[in-house]
């Protein structure tokens, strides 16, 4: 190609296509390296809407549970986020970004839930017995024995809504919120009549 340049010659139809080709190809890459920088730039730029870093603490950086607290979080701000899907991926990715979720801590051998709960630390769970046992936030730790795989594991998921609305030193909830550790507890294995002890 130098070459036929540094003659001065008029370049072969094969070359032009080759070099056609490739300047394309350039052309393409640059366009689409340009639009990346773009998208990035416009997340930058995007405002995250107030309280939402509250609720991804509360869904304990999981996207199921942050979709489902926007749905009944009564704030017309967040709830328009599903709306708006390119804005809700935009959103998680900067809460993933300045507020990763690490790896869940544990008291008296108890795991910390995965999502955030004014009222409930932990649990523990036996398929085989059907025991359970769970750390509230208070410290107070209870044993429950019986308790079904199926109930456990909606309890687990905390897919009842609570009822009222409040706030204490452990979190907020509202009526709606799901999930919800503490009114799935509450319905579930509180009214559920399994027998329970204190353990601590």
């Amino acid at each position: 190609m130098r070459k036929v340049m540094e003659s001065g010659q008029e370049p072969p139809p094969e070359v032009k296509a080759v070099v056609e080709q490739v300047l394309r190809k350039a052309i393409a890459q640059v366009a689409e390296l340009e639009k990346e920088g773009q998208a990035v730039q416009a997340e930058a730029q995007a405002p995250m809407p107030m309280g939402a870093d509250l609720l991804w603490i509360l869904a304990g950086g999981q996207q199921d549970a942050f979709v489902n607290y926007l749905r009944t979080y009564p704030d017309a701000g967040l709830n328009a986020l599903l709306r708006n899907p390119t804005q809700l991926q935009s959103t998680i990715a900067q809460l993933e970004r300045m507020l990763p979720q690490g790896e869940k801590g544990q008291q008296d051998g108890i795991p910390q839930a995965p999502i955030e709960s004014s009222n409930i630390y932990g649990f523990q769970y036996d398929p085989k017995s059907g025991n359970l046992k769970v750390r509230f936030q208070s410290g107070s730790v209870y044993g429950y024995t019986g308790v079904p795989l199926g109930v456990f594991k909606v309890f687990q998921q905390g897919a009842i809504p609570a009822k009222t609305d409040g706030q204490n030193a452990y979190g907020k909830w509202w009526q709606g919120k799901i999930p919800s550790l503490g009114a799935a507890f509450y319905n579930l294995i509180k009214q559920g009549g399994y027998p329970y002890q204190k353990l601590q």
